[in-house]
């Protein structure tokens, strides 16, 4: 279902690919981020979708990033594959790297983004997307002028992408889609996701709870 989150997502992702925008997308937990972004990428050539995650190294970072987009990395250097990166998507037609859960990247990895951007600069378009734990991650990194930070709230225009929150009409819309009928049934999910701040997991969960019990 289009909710009104995944279409902002969309509107975030089509305007990055085809003018070479750099976005920083933030929305709560179980707002459908990571499903936009995939089907995003499925449904787009030249998009690529990135999970990142706490634990990633600089050499995992960039090697997913080039196994992505499909370059064999065996034997080469960090900056060898920084270089192979730039050099394909410099190539691809309208490219546009989707990174999740950016927020969760350390310090150092951090740091790469300013090096993607300034290599692909008008070159391709680059989404990230987080909870809003990166507002607050960014306030204390200027606040300290911590390295890189300043750079970085330069480069997604100091202003980050903030999605609406879901709302009961999205849930109304996703039961429908899911086959439920009965009003009184339809309700009740809502209800219930509302007091999980209608985080679509919840809402996945109250569906299926509900078509169960029909059965």
């Amino acid at each position: 279902v289009e909710t009104t989150a995944a279409k902002e997502m969309a509107y975030a992702m089509t305007d990055a690919q085809e003018w070479k925008n750099v976005t920083w997308v933030v929305g709560e937990a179980g707002c459908g981020k990571t499903t936009a972004a995939r089907l995003y990428e499925r449904e787009h050539s030249g998009a690529y979708y990135i999970l990142c995650s706490e634990d990633m190294k600089r050499s995992d970072f960039i090697r997913d990033i080039a196994k992505k987009i499909g370059l064999r990395t065996d034997g080469m250097t960090i900056r060898d594959m920084l270089d192979a990166i730039i050099g394909a998507l410099i190539q691809t037609e309208n490219p546009v790297l989707l990174f999740d859960e950016a927020d969760k990247l350390t310090e150092r990895v951090f740091h790469y983004f300013i090096d993607l951007y300034n290599r692909l600069e008008d070159k391709c378009g680059i989404v990230f997307f987080s909870t809003s734990y990166i507002k607050r991650r960014m306030k204390m990194g200027l606040r300290y002028d911590k390295k890189g930070y300043n750079e970085i709230h330069s480069r997604i225009g100091r202003k980050f992408f903030e999605l609406e929150q879901t709302s009961p009409n999205d849930v109304y819309a996703i039961c429908v889609a899911n086959g439920l009928t009965d009003r009184k049934k339809i309700a009740e999910v809502v209800k219930d996701a509302e007091q999980y701040d209608f985080d679509l997991r919840r809402v996945k969960k109250g569906v299926h709870r509900v078509k169960q019990m029909d059965a």
